[in-house]
């Protein structure tokens, strides 16, 4: 059996970019949910008022 070795250089464009805007939106998610959780707590009381 031949085997032959083939290096390739391979240039990767916009993957840092990429992985900060994944790391803004994770951060952005854990945000909206503690806002949710908070609202989730949150006990509203509705009252009527009669004039």
């Amino acid at each position: 059996m031949n085997e032959e070795k083939l290096k390739v250089k391979v240039d990767v464009i916009g993957v840092e970019e990429a992985v900060s805007k994944a790391e803004r939106y994770v951060e952005l998610l854990k945000e909206a949910k503690t806002l949710a959780d908070e609202l989730a707590s949150v006990e509203f009381e509705i009252g009527i008022k009669q004039d």
